[in-house]
């Protein structure tokens, strides 16, 4: 069966389940939020030092994605690529985990940063599974929403339970963020990756099949001199890189775990009511996510990019504007200040999680612009200079946020709901909660200008690939003879 048909047969149901398999990394990602937390109670970090400890962890693993992307390219089992590669990066994370949440606490922060490093490269090798499989599961760019439009709605109900469970059992079960809770976080969510995995991998086996990975036009394996053609002539690839690391800086910062704290244990000084807010805007997302999609389909992911870009920017506004004008206290004890706050809450969730669908969904199509440039099919080596660059900038986040933590005046413990406010406290927070996202969509802005990828230059993109792949199948075949 031809790649075609495969992707033509089997991307109906396979385009929702697929997507689990990054849905299995967010809720890894969602246990691994708590480290700072976890460093400072259980390796005895001080909160700074565990800040640059993430940063330097994250500049490794943007270091080694490159030489991992060359090695992983080049696997062809009788089990396929992707399913190798899935199964091998996730059973190392999950013994990292183990490691970090139970067999090494009390050890110190040698031992936690050797931990870290590890966990690093099994997240790579999935990361590159994921770029890889979502280029070849649909090769039909009004069809490559849907698979972002699953995948964000799987993340969101994932997140929002996850918020319940953290805020409405965990919290008051353990009466704190305690290494008790984080413990019991951690072996929950590793139940959720194995029910997840399972449907992922069965999704993506008929895809898992050498024909789907088409050898480069000038033959021979990929080599450091590709990587560094598609960073230096891959234009689309630039401009995507400049709009999604600015965004993930910003977006990673102002989600932090302890940012989560500062916002609703301190400033709304209501920490559990953010459960029920979570639960409130997730059918809200699920309904956006749909007419978000249907947006990138008829009008591609660039026009979409801006619009929501847009929509973020006023929301953002309004919602600073609230804060400054009301007393925060009196969200979730008010009517009026908690209406409008609910309704602006949503509303940004709602349109944040659109546009970080929508920027995703740009990678496959910059994986098929090069392919038609250079005839070269290297999803693994976009996906991981897409991680190399990320992590070498959005690493900053986590020192961002330590740094802005400390110089409130927490130096050897972390904020816990229920300390006192303070005007310094409450500009902290409003910068790096709402200012750091309006940075990075002020680069999406600036990054869209020169984006290449327009609705109409993607079908010239796919028609050219297709010849590619057919001449490529007639050349196999022949050969075979």
């Amino acid at each position: 069966m031809s790649a075609s048909a495969l992707t033509k047969d089997t991307a109906g149901w396979r385009l929702a389940g697929w997507p689990c398999h990054q849905t299995a990394s967010s809720v890894i990602g969602a246990a691994m939020g708590f480290m700072s937390y976890l460093a400072a109670d259980g390796y005895g970090i001080l909160v700074f030092t565990a800040g640059l400890i993430a940063t330097y962890t994250r500049l490794f693993d943007a270091l080694i994605d490159p030489f991992l992307a060359l090695i992983t390219d080049r696997v062809n089992t009788r089990f396929g690529r992707l399913r190798v590669l899935t199964i091998v990066g996730r059973a190392i994370q999950v013994l990292c985990l183990f490691a970090l949440f139970f067999w090494f606490l009390g050890s110190g922060p040698v031992v936690f940063t050797v931990i870290c490093c590890i966990y690093y490269v099994g997240a790579s090798i999935c990361a590159i599974a994921t770029h890889t499989g979502n280029a070849i599961i649909t090769t039909d760019p009004k069809r490559r929403p849907i698979l972002y439009r699953w995948l964000m709605i799987f993340s969101t109900v994932i997140s929002t339970l996850i918020s319940v469970y953290m805020s409405k059992v965990l919290f008051p079960k353990y009466r704190g963020l305690t290494i008790g809770a984080f413990q019991e976080l951690c072996l929950t969510s590793l139940l959720v990756v194995l029910v997840l995995e399972i449907i992922a991998l069965v999704a993506i086996s008929p895809m898992d099949r050498p024909e789907m990975f088409p050898k480069k036009k000038s033959g021979g394996n990929v080599n450091l001199k590709d990587t560094f053609n598609v960073l230096v002539k891959n234009r689309a690839l630039q401009m995507y890189l400049v709009a999604a690391v600015s965004d993930k800086i910003a977006s990673r910062a102002s989600t932090e775990a302890v940012v989560t704290t500062l916002l609703w244990g301190i400033l709304i000084n209501n920490y559990e009511w953010s459960g029920n807010l979570s639960m409130i805007q997730l059918p809200f997302t699920i309904f956006i996510l749909f007419v978000g999609s249907y947006l990138g389909g008829k009008y591609g992911a660039k026009k979409t990019c801006i619009q929501w870009t847009t929509i973020n920017m006023v929301l953002t506004g309004a919602m600073l504007l609230l804060f400054v004008v009301t007393d925060p206290t009196n969200i979730t004890k008010a009517f009026l200040p908690t209406a409008i706050f609910v309704v602006l809450f949503i509303a940004r969730m709602c349109a944040n999680t659109v546009l970080s669908a929508t920027t995703q969904s740009m990678i496959p199509d910059v994986v098929d612009y090069e392919l038609s440039r250079s005839g070269a099919f290297v999803p693994g080596v976009i996906g991981t200079l897409q991680s190399l660059i990320d992590e070498l900038f959005s690493s900053v986040s986590s020192t961002i946020v330590a740094f802005c933590v400390t110089m409130i005046g927490y130096v050897s413990t972390q904020p816990q709901p229920g300390d006192a406010s303070s005007p310094q406290l409450f500009w902290m927070t409003m910068f790096v909660w709402l200012g750091l996202p309006v940075i990075g969509w002020i680069c999406n802005y600036i990054a869209m200008a020169f984006y290449p990828l327009s609705r109409e230059k993607m079908v010239e993109v796919q028609e050219k690939n297709a010849a590619f792949r057919a001449e490529q199948k007639v050349q196999s075949e022949s050969a075979a003879k």
